[in-house]
C-alpha cells in the first residue's frame, strides 16, 4: 500500500508543519499540496491514498473513499448503558470499575470506547492495532477527544501499533481481567461507509484456537469475540456461550470462561 501525506489546499505553516512531522513518524512521503484536488494529487503522485491533514482531523482519503476517526455509534451506546439499558456487548464483558482489558482488534477504537467508560480512570485499556495507519488515527483522534462526558475516561486507553499474536506472546499469564477481539467480518456491511473505507486496511486473518489459547493464560476471567450471527467460526472455535441477537446477520459476542477450561 502507497501512501503519502499531505493537507488541505487552504493549509498554513503550522499545518505543513504537522505534516511533516507526520511523515517521519510513519516514515511516509510528504506533498506540498497544490491546487489540485485528492483525485488528481493521488493520480498525480501515483499514490494509493492520502493521509490529509485538517484543521481539526487527521483523514485517509482513496479515490473513492473516506477515513476519519470518530466515535460513531459508541457514544450512543454509551449514553444508553448509564440509562441503565442492556446492551449485548456489556453482558458479554462483565467489566467492573477498575479492572484491565486488552483489546486485540482496537480498529478505530469504538469498542475501546465504552470499555473506558465501564473501567473508570483506575481501569486500563489496552488496544493493539496492526496497521500503522489506524493505529496512528485513533492516537490522534483520542488525543484530541473533547465530548465532557467521556473524555475523562480517555487517556486510559493505550494504543500499542503491534500484532496481537506478537502482543499475546510477551505477556505473563492472567494479565488483564479481559482479552477481547473484533475480528473484520467476512461479508462486508454495505450500510456502513465507514467499515467499507476501513476494509483495504483491516487484518483480515481469522482466529485460531491457538491464538484464543494464548488469550485465555494471559487472562483472568474470560475471551470475548464478536462476530455475526450465521458465521461458521463459533463452531470451528468450540464456542457455545453467546450473547445478542438473534436473526442470522445480527451482532453476537461469543465467551470463554477461564474458570469453566481450568475446572
Amino acid at each position: 500500500m502507497n501512501i503519502a501525506v499531505t493537507t488541505t489546499r487552504d493549509a498554513d505553516e503550522s499545518l505543513n508543519f504537522k505534516a511533516k512531522g507526520i511523515s517521519k513518524d510513519l516514515n511516509i512521503s510528504y506533498i506540498k499540496r497544490e491546487n489540485f484536488s485528492i483525485k488528481k494529487t493521488i493520480l498525480k503522485e501515483q499514490v494509493d491514498y492520502l493521509l490529509v491533514v485538517e484543521k481539526d482531523k487527521l483523514v485517509i482519503k482513496g479515490l473513492d473513499s473516506t477515513l476519519f476517526w470518530h466515535p460513531n455509534m459508541s457514544e450512543l451506546k454509551i449514553k444508553s448503558i448509564k440509562q441503565g439499558n442492556k446492551e449485548a456487548i456489556i453482558e458479554a464483558i462483565q467489566l467492573e470499575e477498575g479492572n484491565s482489558i486488552l483489546d486485540c482488534t482496537l480498529g478505530l477504537a469504538g469498542d475501546s470506547l465504552i470499555f473506558s467508560t465501564i473501567v473508570g480512570k483506575s481501569g486500563v485499556v489496552i488496544g493493539t492495532e496492526v496497521n500503522k495507519y489506524i493505529a496512528y488515527l485513533s492516537k490522534s483522534g483520542l488525543e484530541n477527544y473533547s465530548e465532557d462526558s467521556i473524555e475523562k475516561n480517555v487517556k486510559n486507553i493505550t494504543v500499542i501499533n503491534e500484532s496481537y499474536e506478537n502482543y499475546l506472546l510477551k505477556q505473563s499469564d492472567n494479565t488483564f481481567d479481559v482479552v477481547y477481539f473484533d475480528p473484520m467480518f467476512k461479508e462486508p456491511n454495505k450500510k456502513s461507509t465507514t467499515i467499507n473505507s476501513f476494509r483495504d486496511f483491516a487484518d483480515h486473518r481469522g482466529l485460531t484456537k491457538e491464538i484464543l489459547n494464548e488469550a485465555l493464560r494471559v487472562c483472568k476471567k474470560r475471551v470475548v469475540i464478536k462476530e455475526r450471527r450465521g458465521a461458521n467460526d463459533f463452531e470451528k472455535l468450540g464456542i457455545e456461550k453467546c450473547y445478542g441477537g438473534k436473526k442470522d446477520g445480527a451482532i453476537i459476542y461469543g465467551v470463554i470462561e477461564k474458570n469453566i477450561l481450568e475446572m
